[in-house]
C-alpha cells in the first residue's frame, strides 16, 4: 500500500496571548494535523474542540486586530492562511505591539 503525504500528520505548537489566552484558559497548545496542511486547516480543526474561541481568533485576524506568525514570520508575507505548515513549527496569534 502507497503512503500519501495526507495519510502522515505533524505536530504544531499554537500559542495565543492576550484575551485569546483566556477565552482558551491556557497560552499554548500542542495540535496534531495533516501533514500537507496549512494555516486554514489548522484553525479549521482548532474549531471542531473550541469553536467559539476559534470564531474569536480568526474574527480579530481577519479584522486584522490579530497577528498571526508561524516560526517568528508574520503569515502576511508568507503566503496568509494557505500558509503550509511542517512539522514541529510554531504558531503564535497575537495582539499589535505598539509604543509611544
Amino acid at each position: 500500500m502507497t503512503r500519501h503525504a495526507s495519510d502522515h500528520t505533524i505536530e504544531v505548537s499554537v500559542k495565543v496571548f492576550g484575551g485569546l489566552r483566556d477565552a482558551f484558559g491556557q497560552g499554548e497548545m500542542q495540535l496534531r494535523i495533516p501533514s500537507d496542511a496549512t494555516l486554514s486547516a489548522l484553525f479549521e480543526q482548532l474549531a471542531t474542540s473550541r469553536p467559539a474561541e476559534t470564531a474569536k481568533l480568526v474574527e480579530g485576524i481577519d479584522a486584522g486586530y490579530l497577528n498571526v506568525l508561524v516560526n517568528g514570520r508574520n503569515v502576511h508575507f508568507l503566503d496568509g492562511r494557505d500558509t503550509r505548515l511542517s512539522d514541529h513549527d510554531s504558531v503564535a496569534v497575537l495582539p499589535p505591539i505598539g509604543g509611544g
